[in-house]
């Protein structure tokens, strides 16, 4: 295990399965998207419309490269968040449903404190480095297993690609999900996010469905080897009683 924090939970009943350093505090990059995409669906309509600020525009990569002025619906935003990691369009969906960036990461803090991750401080919706900004392994299971609960956000997870259209000019632009597992052939599905940044390493938050319909939720956080680490967590979690 390369990876310096890491859990496996049983989703069910909050079994731990496995856990290394799982309450340390660490950068957890761009995994901090799910809980972005947790407070977007609770707390707005899939169809509503948002313009993007030239300050959303001005995001550094991952990015989708929205322009400033241009107009995408939430549900479209929230793939660019959730397959490209797109900073930009994280910016954008936490205007378009709070009115402002720190509005909504009040809302990310309140959302995390009320579902038990009270080791978790977040300072922006897309897991740009921000001083203060941190969270842990078990937290972040904890911000998984929250987003199991809404459809929109597993259905969008579980997509390999997607495209999304410019509402007014009509011009799209093509997604592709970083999470590699999804073109594997395993004895499970998992659906996550991805993040990395220098400081951070590689992170992930996911959820794992069995062919023998056992179900895990993953974390790992400053990982070397990510996808070896993720391979053995999931045998763990398919091999456990």
């Amino acid at each position: 295990m390369t990876a310096y924090s890491a859990v496996l939970m049983n989703p069910v009943n909050k079994k731990i399965i496995y856990s290394k350093n799982s309450r340390a505090k660490l950068a957890p990059a761009s995994t901090i998207k799910i809980m972005t995409a947790i407070v977007a669906v609770k707390n707005s309509s899939l169809d509503k419309n948002v313009r993007i600020s030239a300050y959303a525009a001005s995001m550094p990569p991952s990015k989708i490269h929205v322009k400033e002025g241009e107009v995408y619906k939430i549900e479209d935003l929230l793939k660019a968040v959730l397959l490209n990691s797109g900073n930009d369009a994280s910016v954008a969906l936490a205007e378009g449903v709070a009115g402002s960036e720190k509005k909504f990461v009040d809302m990310m803090n309140e959302t995390a404190k009320k579902i038990g991750a009270g080791d978790t401080r977040f300072k922006t919706p897309n897991g740009l480095p921000a001083k203060g900004q941190y969270s842990t392994a078990r937290d972040l299971a904890l911000i998984m297993k929250e987003a199991t609960r809404y459809k929109a956000i597993m259905d969008i997870m579980g997509l390999k690609t997607a495209e999304i259209k410019e509402l007014n000019s009509g011009r799209t632009i093509k997604l592709r999900n970083h999470n590699k597992s999804l073109w594997k052939d395993n004895h499970y599905t998992m659906l996550g996010k991805t993040g990395y940044t220098i400081n951070a390493r590689h992170c992930f938050a996911g959820y794992i469905e069995y062919s023998n319909k056992k179900k895990a939720v993953v974390v790992i956080l400053k990982s070397r080897k990510m996808w070896t680490d993720l391979e053995r967590l999931a045998l763990k979690g398919r091999k456990r009683k």
